[in-house]
């Protein structure tokens, strides 16, 4: 259970840090491994948007200045060459709607990308659905949103599962299946005035559940089997950070680093009589 719990933190803090990093609209620079002046804490470094504003970026921010308030770009433009950091956290700052409006672009670029790949989905799994929900976009296209929306809270799930996972996602299928067959034999029990025929629903509605129970077993086998692969991987992680905190330790390794990261703030500039 320890093992388990765990892994579902895991699980979490990497689903709540990925959800934040997707609103960034420039990438941070790969980070150098085995450097130990990059492991600082993140809190005394320069906001993304002072570091790693790409230049198309910066083009579009000033041109929207530019249409609001053309002295300021002007201003802004001078700024660039003169002072390239105080330009960038003016331009945060006098920017912020052109900024608001590229992170909304993004989220509705991702937001087209995964409805097209669950429409996509659908047709490979559940094509009259598919069909019927194709008609509508010309026909009635509010009505087309209506359904889309219906549908995606219907296979929604499954369609997560299926990417992430296929065998969880085949386990959901079937018992989404399972389910509906389930639906209708109560149904029919309950409207049936025929005993035998109640007799004989009941025995199939028994065995529906059977092949239920056996495929929530099989989601929970799947899960946990998910779950020890990431506690695998963290547990690595920990055995990996465990090994580099031992080599940091090393006074050779110290000296070394101390040196070379003098000589690289003071570019060569300054000698120094090392022991």
């Amino acid at each position: 259970m320890r093992r388990l719990r765990l892994a579902a933190v895991l699980v979490a803090t990497t689903l709540a840090g990925g959800f934040a990093a997707t609103l960034l609209v420039a990438q941070e620079p790969k980070r150098v491994k085995n450097d130990i002046w990059l492991d600082e804490p993140r809190e005394i470094q320069p906001p993304w948007w002072q570091r790693d504003l790409a230049d198309d970026v910066v083009d579009r921010i000033l041109k929207g200045i530019q249409k609001r308030d053309p002295a300021k770009a002007k201003q802004l433009s001078e700024l660039r060459q003169k002072d390239p950091q105080k330009f960038k956290t003016q331009l945060r700052e006098q920017g912020q709607p052109e900024l608001d409006q590229m992170i909304r672009e993004r989220f509705d670029a991702r937001r087209q990308e995964r409805n097209t790949k669950f429409v996509e989905w659908l047709k490979a799994n559940y094509a009259s659905d598919e069909q019927a929900l194709t008609k509508l976009k010309e026909k009635d296209p509010q009505l087309y949103i209506s359904e889309f929306d219906r549908l995606m809270r219907q296979y929604g799930y499954i369609f997560e599962a299926d990417i992430s996972c296929p065998e969880l996602g085949a386990a959901l299928k079937a018992d989404f299946e399972l389910k509906k067959r389930t639906n209708d034999l109560v149904r029919q029990v309950r409207g049936e005035k025929s005993e035998a025929r109640k007799q004989a629903l009941g025995m199939e509605l028994q065995d529906v559940m059977g092949k239920r129970y056996d495929l929530i077993v099989r989601r929970k086998e799947i899960a946990y089997a998910e779950l020890l692969k990431k506690l695998e991987a963290m547990q690595k992680q920990i055995r990996e950070s465990q090994d580099e905190i031992a080599k940091w330790r090393d006074p050779k390794v110290k000296q070394e680093n101390v040196r070379q990261r003098v000589l690289s703030l003071t570019e060569n500039k300054v000698r120094f009589k090392w022991d």
